[in-house]
């Protein structure tokens, strides 16, 4: 799927404090990202992808490049959309607010979550330079 031409909102956000590495990734993919399709579907979540951190990595990232700080959030999820307000909309439904925004309380420290939305410029895929861009950001 070539997602240059979609908006990305990212979310990021730590775990809850009293749950496990392990029970975490396992709840957040097994559990509460299957409750979600339906609803993703719904207002045209097109492709949503979880980034489970890898806190081994991490800590090779912390030895080998010290002098670059390093995120504290142990998630980031994206979603593509069509139009921001795909998102929104999705966001403020009832069924986000009185049952997925609950559960996402069981695994995620709600406190902790940052919303960014942009666009991707693709400029390697496959191995493959891309030389022609859906958006033009060359100065006028």
């Amino acid at each position: 799927m070539n997602t240059e031409k979609f908006v990305r909102v990212t979310m990021l956000f730590k775990k809850n404090p009293g749950m496990s590495d392990e029970r975490f990734n396992e709840y957040w993919a097994h559990i509460h990202g299957p409750l979600c399709i339906d609803w993703m579907k719904r207002y045209g979540i097109l492709k949503c992808a979880q980034k489970h951190i890898n806190k081994d990595g991490m800590k090779h990232l912390a030895t080998t490049l010290p002098a670059w700080p390093l995120s504290t959030f142990d998630a980031i999820e994206d979603f593509y959309v069509r139009e921001l307000k795909d998102f929104t909309d999705a966001i403020l439904d009832d069924f986000y607010q009185n049952t997925l925004l609950p559960d996402a309380g069981v695994f995620a420290d709600a406190a902790s979550i940052f919303l960014s939305v942009g666009e991707d410029y693709i400029v390697v895929d496959d191995g493959k330079v891309i030389e022609q861009h859906e958006r033009d950001y060359h100065c006028a």
